[in-house]
């Protein structure tokens, strides 16, 4: 009688561990996602189902990518996203693919053709080096970095990391587009510029140079030159920062000691300071002629972004410098940190900041025209 209720007591105590082991693996955290209007199956996976998918999902090899530090490899494990794509049904036609980052860090869409393309191999990570990944230093959570290979050479923006959701929109259909009868008499309107010193040196800043120069919002110095190489002071980027924002100047309140009505630049300060994107120094003053440095001009920048709803504060907040890729980083001042994070993000300095940010440099003509341009104007 012993012997059986002791054989009893085993069972029942195996029956109860199996119970709770099945409890505890519906209640495993997906990894990752997969949804959206494109797809005729939603996926939910966690990193053990990853991990368990058949030889011919996964992927074990060397990705080369391009970061600020140089170009870097990787030795690779994870699975195909065109495999898993093909799981959840992908439907046919033109689509979009969104990857959304456990910190919002903004990813653009990804054409669903790139991510079907056996040569670009998509892959969703699961170890990087041999070494599974931790890329918040919460070691409590398991996480995926996405991958491609390089399509075009000294491309950056092929690594993605902590995505959570992998959504497919729906077939995009194309769109009629109506002819406006004004848009011969609108065409007439746009000034040409044909700028004769943009030298090769400045050639990254051509397309907005001539941009905003259509627009108005920035002139030449004369004789067909803008002068690329020439010092931007604080009084001439307020106005630009108002004209590309869509502002009036609006009559000065005299708040600064050192700005006086009859100045150019003092209604275009006034409207700046209204808006929220320029403040004064401590002691009252403004200071027009001081040149402009990169720390100041991504404050301004960032909040000009914030005032025409391109980004939302509380976004920009999450932008921090610590995931800067910058190796001066750490000299980047708290008040402006936020802004450089989440324009170093949109890759607004790429053209003339790349492994230091240098934060105190003085900001140049060219310089000040791709950021406004690449922050406010660019579609």
């Amino acid at each position: 009688m012993l012997k059986r209720t002791k054989v009893l007591t085993i069972a029942l105590s195996m029956i109860l561990i199996l119970s709770q082991s099945v409890v505890f693996a519906e209640d495993v955290e997906p990894v990752v996602t997969i949804t959206g209007e494109g797809v005729e199956t939603e996926l939910s996976l966690s990193l053990d189902e990853l991990m368990a998918m058949p030889e011919e999902a996964q992927i074990d090899e060397e990705y080369i990518y391009n970061s600020k530090g140089g170009q870097k490899s990787v030795m690779v494990k994870g699975i195909s996203l065109a495999y898993l794509l093909q799981e959840a049904g992908v439907l046919e036609g033109e689509a979009e693919v969104t990857f959304t980052a456990s910190d919002d860090w903004p990813i653009d869409p990804q054409p669903l053709t790139d991510l079907m393309d056996e040569e670009l191999k998509y892959v969703l990570a699961y170890q990087v080096d041999g070494a599974t990944i931790d890329e918040d230093e919460n070691p409590d959570n398991d996480e995926i970095i996405v991958y491609r290979k390089v399509k075009e050479e000294g491309e950056f923006g092929t690594v993605y990391k902590m995505i959570v959701d992998i959504n497919v929109s729906g077939p995009i259909e194309e769109e009629a587009v109506e002819e406006d009868e004004n848009t011969e008499e609108e065409s007439e309107e746009i000034v040409a510029v044909n700028f004769t010193d943009i030298t090769e040196e400045f050639t990254y800043a051509e397309e907005a140079i001539n941009a905003l120069a259509e627009k108005g919002i920035v002139d030449g110095v004369g004789d067909n030159k803008y002068a690329p190489e020439d010092f931007f002071t604080r009084a001439q980027f307020a106005k630009i920062m108002v004209l590309s924002l869509g502002y009036e100047p609006v009559e000065y309140q005299g708040g600064f000691s050192d700005v006086s009505a009859e100045d150019w630049e003092a209604n275009y300060v006034q409207a700046a300071v209204d808006a929220g994107i320029f403040d004064g120094y401590p002691d009252g003053t403004f200071r027009s002629d001081n040149v402009i440095s990169r720390q100041e001009i991504a404050a301004v920048a960032g909040r000009g972004a914030v005032t025409a709803e391109l980004v939302s504060q509380g976004k920009l907040d999450k932008f921090v410098m610590e995931k800067s890729a910058y190796l001066d980083k750490d000299s980047v001042p708290e008040w402006a940190a936020n802004e450089v994070a989440w324009l170093e993000a949109q890759g607004i300095f790429e053209d003339f900041a790349v492994e230091n940010f240098e934060p105190t440099v003085d900001v140049d003509r060219a310089q000040a025209a791709v950021v406004v341009y690449k922050t406010l104007l660019q579609e």
